[in-house]
């Protein structure tokens, strides 16, 4: 019985479906490798001139300036001038293109501030945090869902009297948990052998001291006397006597519970018990004088305390 020769059309499919992927292949390297690649060894030679011509995506703090001038100036001497405008409103190209009509991010909820502000361990100390819960129990907030801008404007969160950059430098003052993670009882006394820091009382004994027996100490001096870090061994420091700063715990609110801090209604308080025009530009310690440190008291160390804290 003669054989049939092997038949090989099965095969033809395959081959077929390998030639097609293999040109398909090519044509599509075609496609993707650039011009320029292979002229300086396995390297694209126009990288450089790609990388230093990008998709533009965020238009910089000036530009946003030149419409919004007034939210620059207050932003330009706050606590955050060194965050950039688009940290938080995110990229502001199509923003600018529609001339202001194009879409920009608005922050809202606790989480955008949160993000920078929430307490953890790995910030530094003097780094302004929180714990939520702590710090709504101590301004008195009773509604858990109150926001942080209800209390602080997010273009100038602590009322600054004064742009920061032009405040005094002043010696690095530490926090226990600048060196001991997990430590934020600052209340604990220091072992008599603890190595010496730069603390409030360092200088300013006599305040220190004055201010136990005031109203407001449970209070660390650095609520109010603000203080940011510039170098490892020194920052600016200022007293923030602008009085919306005091409203930020005194102001009126609904969302205040019965326990917080005694509140009024502003800048109505002020109006209500001016006598004269002079009144009317007073701040809030010019009147309370009992809540704060008796001023003028002069340590071994020189000037004055009115002196050495006059930013």
């Amino acid at each position: 019985m003669e054989r049939k020769p092997a038949s090989y059309r099965h095969t033809f499919r395959i081959f077929g479906l390998i030639t097609i992927a293999v040109v398909a292949a090519l044509v599509l390297r075609s496609l993707l490798v650039p011009d320029s690649f292979g002229e300086h060894e396995h390297l694209q030679a126009a990288a450089v001139a790609d990388a230093l011509e990008p998709d533009v995506h965020h238009v910089g703090k000036t530009t946003c300036a030149e419409c919004h001038d007034e939210l620059a100036d207050l932003h330009a001497k706050d606590a955050h001038a060194w965050v950039q405008c688009e940290t938080c409103h995110g990229p502001g190209t199509l923003h600018v293109a529609a001339d202001g009509d194009g879409d920009i991010h608005r922050p809202d909820g606790k989480d955008a501030c949160l993000v920078c502000h929430r307490l953890l361990l790995a910030r530094p100390g003097e780094f302004a945090q929180v714990k939520v819960e702590e710090h709504y129990r101590f301004v008195g907030v009773e509604d858990p869902a109150t926001l942080c801008i209800d209390c602080h404007d997010p273009h100038e969160p602590l009322y600054m009297d004064r742009d920061l950059r032009n405040a005094r430098l002043h010696p690095l003052i530490h926090r226990c948990r600048d060196c001991h993670p997990g430590r934020t009882d600052e209340s604990m006394p220091r072992p008599a052998e603890h190595p010496a820091i730069f603390q409030c009382d360092y200088c300013h004994a006599e305040v220190v001291a004055d201010f136990a027996t005031r109203s407001h100490r449970a209070m660390r001096c650095t609520t109010c006397h603000i203080f940011f870090r510039e170098s490892e061994c020194a920052g600016r420091i200022l007293r923030d006597a602008d009085p919306r700063f005091c409203v930020l715990c005194h102001g009126e609110a609904d969302f205040r519970s019965a326990s917080a801090a005694p509140s009024i209604a502003w800048p109505d308080h002020r109006e209500d018990m001016a006598v004269d025009d002079g009144d009317l530009a007073k701040r809030c310690v010019d009147c309370h004088q009992e809540n704060i440190p008796r001023l003028g008291t002069r340590t071994s160390a020189g000037p004055t305390t009115e002196e050495r804290n006059d930013g």
